[in-house]
């Protein structure tokens, strides 16, 4: 488990922006997935405190963020996953339903 500390105010508000900045400035080795950034695409998906959600709308409001990869897909490396058929079709119906 690695940890790093990030300041807040010197980045956006979202745990994407945080894992943004850690790769850019302090560890270019941190892998993650990220694409839209506004919550449609899954491509962040990952557990973050627990709960599993998408890095680009979980809002960093504590001093500790704990990001793990979601444990239903396989892992690549970090916190990326496989993603397989049917969590690409939950997404895509998540994102029909909200249509």
């Amino acid at each position: 488990m690695q940890s790093y500390d990030v300041d807040l105010n010197d980045c956006g508000p979202m745990v994407l922006d945080a894992l943004i900045k850690i790769k850019n400035e302090i560890d270019p080795t941190l892998t993650f997935r990220r694409s839209c950034r506004e919550g449609i695409c899954g491509s962040c998906a990952m557990t973050i405190d627990g709960a599993n959600t998408l890095a680009c709308i979980w809002c960093v409001i504590v001093n500790f963020v704990f990001c793990v990869p979601v444990t239903t897909l396989g892992l690549v490396k970090y916190i990326v996953v496989l993603f397989d058929a049917e969590f690409i079709l939950q997404i895509i119906r998540q994102y029909d339903f909200a249509c």
